[in-house]
């Protein structure tokens, strides 16, 4: 077996793969997974011309590099296919890149395992946290801002206010907010003359919404904004006639716990850790 960085040739053989088998991690992103072909590190394991096992972490923002995807054929045992893969991006990923934390939020314990015998650290935990969508209390109109939909010459703003309001590792860069602009079930702003304050990008699928990004300027936070903004998507969910909204959030994070225990919601009980691999 050789390792390789992955080509886009590759792109068929890599939907195979990630459609196909079983062992498969996915980074929780608005980008498609094989967007991240050219982007290094994305190496692959080749066996007689088949690829049998693919891992892509490029970095994106450039303060971290997510571990995007790891997927492992039938005919491979993770560990093995992990520890060649896991050799060629410490090796050769990342030439010519200054060092940045490696970060991954495992959804299987197959995954999490590989990742602490490789030395990653658990730095934090997500957690998820829904609304059942009832009659909510109506969205009171700021005297200072007023919310609008977003539209995509917002979008360097947006993430301007994105940098601002998240510290790494949590930020997003203006191409993944520009994907998830683009698979919104709802995106709006609140502004007022100095421009962009804070925003909120969801998504839905059948009949539950999830509140995907919430982010209001430091400056301009504890001022209602983003109950604001809570409410106005709780009461676009209720229109819609959607049965419940979900969000994650970072269980360290009370000011944000707090903020969604007061607009009713409650944990589900689903945790998400965060790995980090400093190098």
């Amino acid at each position: 077996m050789i390792v390789r960085p992955a080509l886009p040739s590759d792109r068929p053989y890599l939907a195979s793969l990630l459609y196909y088998e079983q062992a498969v991690h996915r980074h929780l992103d608005w980008r498609p997974l094989l967007d991240w072909l050219g982007h290094a590190p994305f190496g692959v394991l080749e066996e007689n011309g088949v690829i049998q096992a693919a891992l892509a972490c490029p970095s994106d923002p450039p303060e971290i590099a997510w571990i995007r995807l790891f997927a492992v054929g039938s005919g491979l045992h993770p560990k093995e296919a992990w520890k060649q893969l896991w050799q060629f991006v410490m090796e050769q990923g990342f030439e010519g890149q200054d060092p940045v934390p490696i970060g991954a939020i495992p959804l299987n314990g197959w995954f999490q395992s590989l990742l602490e015998e490789s030395g990653f650290k658990r730095h934090n935990e997500v957690v998820v946290l829904i609304w059942e969508v009832d009659d909510p209390r109506q969205p009171m109109g700021g005297s200072f801002f007023r919310i609008r939909s977003m539209v995509k010459t917002d979008l360097p703003q947006v993430a301007w206010v994105d940098q601002q309001s998240f510290p790494s590792p949590w930020q997003i860069s203006e191409k993944g907010l520009r994907a998830g602009f683009e698979q919104a079930f709802m995106a709006v702003v609140a502004e007022n003359a100095d421009g962009i304050l804070a925003y909120q990008i969801s998504t839905a699928m059948n009949d539950s919404a999830h509140l995907a990004r919430l982010a209001v300027l430091p400056a301009y936070q504890k001022r209602g904004i983003g109950a604001t903004l809570v409410k106005d998507l709780q009461a676009h969910c209720f229109r819609q006639g959607l049965r419940s909204l979900t969000v994650n959030t970072q269980a360290d994070n009370l000011a944000s716990l707090r903020l969604y225990s007061k607009l009713d919601f409650h944990p589900t009980g689903e945790k998400y850790p965060l790995y980090l691999f400093e190098r």
